[in-house]
């Protein structure tokens, strides 16, 4: 899956989780117990909407684990692979071997700083250093490609250290 398909299905996810803890249900004035009715609707609405958000927020957590496990990221200026990443590297070899017709682009990015020129060849640094991880692991070069965006198509358009450091990556499309 790519990672615009991903983000696509979190998306659907999301607004569904979003529609249903919006949605209510039509209320009944019955003689006698309408106040009693009307409380207890509006006791299993709260609950229904506590339970939708709840639902909302795991299928987050899940669309955003599952991005992560596409995602490398680097130190400012550098194009060494952190050891916490090697387990994601290892993942994506596995995968690659288990579906030989597979191919994998690995994208390189970088934060705002720097001039675009810098940018570009620091984000073709990182996608290469991917690229040799996976090498490494046992996957053939013609069954990856790289390319740089640089400073383009930011996680994250603020300009701050977290957002800089989101960034600041490498990310497996197939």
């Amino acid at each position: 899956m790519t990672v615009s398909a991903l983000k696509k299905l979190f998306m659907v996810a999301f607004m569904g989780a979003f529609l249903t803890a919006c949605s209510s249900t039509p209320k009944t004035d019955e003689a006698g117990d309408a106040g009693a009715t009307q409380t207890g609707q509006a006791t299993s609405e709260s609950v229904d909407s506590e339970t939708a958000a709840q639902e909302a927020k795991a299928a987050q957590a899940e669309a955003e684990a599952t991005l992560e496990g596409l995602r490398v990221h680097f130190d400012f200026d550098k194009s060494e692979i952190k050891n916490e990443y090697f387990g994601v590297i290892k993942r994506q070899a596995d995968y690659l071997d288990a579906n030989k017709d597979a191919t994998v682009t690995v994208k390189g990015y970088c934060d705002e700083r720097g001039s675009r020129e810098y940018n570009l060849a620091l984000g073709e640094r990182r996608a290469n250093a991917v690229k040799n991880a996976l090498m490494a692991e046992g996957v053939s070069a013609t069954r990856i490609n790289i390319i740089s965006y640089g400073e383009e198509n930011p996680i994250d358009p603020r300009s701050t250290e977290e957002a800089w450091a989101k960034n600041r990556r490498a990310e497996f499309a197939y």
